[in-house]
């Protein structure tokens, strides 16, 4: 093995990578701009379409057996709530429900006030029916007028419950003793580690695969279509060489994507967090050096494997869109076991740090969450580094075989 000729092919492929308006836009313009401007866009069409359905006028059917309905007057008085008391059928109106004519529906049935009257006034034999409260829990518009008319409906009996309790001289707050204080004793740097945690493993994967991607069919199919594999090969480098300098332009192209998508997904968080006041005391987004030191450890075997795994599934392909239809498998295997890191309670252990692929996701996780246990870790990078290896020596095994190399 010549260094000299290794570097000569690697200088010669990355900057012929970088004439490519693909793998520019897969390896750098994506991660650098696409992930922000989806994340962003996404969260302020989110909050402008919450907006505009909370403002729009909801319609509520309600039926009831009597006229002065006092529950009918504090809802039709509620903002934003239109009524439709008119004589009609529940089913007729639930159908309307399924239909969107309606946002939701409110069934009081027959007799429900005078049996609440003899209820409250001590005849524990006659119990009120429950009030019917019908939406469609597929539709944003219809959750939010449920959610206001049933505000209203708990209201009045807490009224008609406090002022029994006023009657009979047993103080209003009998009704709650007590209450439940929900806190949460992680800070606003262990809720952010944990978001980024949960986030980062799974985009820095899929944009290490898709970084090595294009790179690694360019430089094997791409080659063998325009015919220059065998003008590379005749001119007096050896195939080792070829090999590792190919094989480090397609590692270089994914190391790329993935540090430059965790340096815009941590920019893109910060700016969330700005544009939210909100939730910026509730998250707070820092990353220990230890967690940055792990993720790059963790990334660099994962990214020699996808590089060697996407270089000797491309050279079995005699064109670039046959390549491209023998890796498209290849991202449903990953994406499974990169979502790992969104999955609750996930922990590296010594079983799963056997598994490519989760035990990165997992890795990372636990690195920038600040909890990991050193042996699991020892043993995902021992896995991963043998795997990346493996890797390796498959390649230069395939650029050995004529029949790969010169498939027609």
């Amino acid at each position: 093995m010549s260094l000299k000729s290794t570097i000569l092919v690697y200088f010669k492929e990355l900057k012929d990578i970088l004439r490519d308006r693909r793998t520019v836009l897969s390896m750098i313009l994506f991660p650098i701009l696409l992930i922000p401007i989806m994340s962003v866009g996404m969260a302020k069409f989110m909050h402008s379409r919450m907006e505009k359905i909370m403002a729009e006028r909801s319609m509520i059917v309600w039926i009831s057996d009597i006229e002065s309905d006092i529950l009918l007057e504090r809802v039709s008085a509620i903002d934003g709530i239109s009524v439709l008391s008119d004589p009609i059928d529940s089913t007729l109106a639930i159908e309307m429900l399924r239909e969107k004519d309606v946002d939701a529906v409110v069934v009081i049935q027959h007799g429900f006030y005078s049996a609440l009257d003899q209820y409250l006034s001590g005849d524990s034999g006659i119990q009120p029916s429950d009030i019917g409260l019908y939406s469609d829990e597929t539709r944003q518009k219809s959750q939010f007028a449920v959610n206001k008319v049933s505000n209203v409906i708990v209201q009045y009996r807490t009224e008609l419950v406090a002022n029994q309790m006023n009657e009979r001289g047993l103080p209003p707050g009998l009704i709650k003793p007590f209450m439940v204080a929900m806190r949460n004793i992680a800070s606003a740097e262990d809720m952010g580690r944990f978001l980024a945690g949960s986030i980062l493993p799974y985009i820095v994967i899929l944009m290490a695969l898709t970084g090595a991607m294009y790179p690694a069919i360019d430089l094997t199919a791409g080659e063998k279509e325009r015919g220059t594999l065998e003008t590379l090969l005749v001119s007096g480098v050896s195939r080792l060489d070829i090999v590792i300098g190919k094989f480090l332009t397609v590692f270089t192209a994914s190391i790329v994507t993935a540090s430059l998508a965790v340096g815009s997904m941590a920019a893109t968080g910060a700016g969330l967090v700005g544009m939210m006041p909100e939730i910026s005391d509730k998250l707070n987004f820092s990353i220990e050096p230890l967690g940055v030191a792990l993720m790059i450890m963790a990334m660099i075997p994962l990214c020699a494997i996808f590089s060697s795994l996407l270089m000797t599934l491309s050279l079995f392909a005699k064109s670039y869109k046959e390549a491209q239809s023998y890796i498209s498998p290849l991202m449903i295997i990953v994406i499974v076991p990169a979502m790992a890191s969104i999955m609750p309670d996930t922990e590296l252990s010594r079983q799963a740090a056997l598994i490519p692929v989760l035990n990165v996701s997992i890795m990372m996780k636990d690195a920038l969450v600040g909890s990991f246990d050193p042996v699991s870790v020892i043993s995902t990078m021992a896995v991963n580094l043998i795997l990346a290896a493996g890797g390796l020596f498959l390649v230069l095994k395939m650029f050995q075989r004529e029949s790969v190399l010169f498939k027609m």
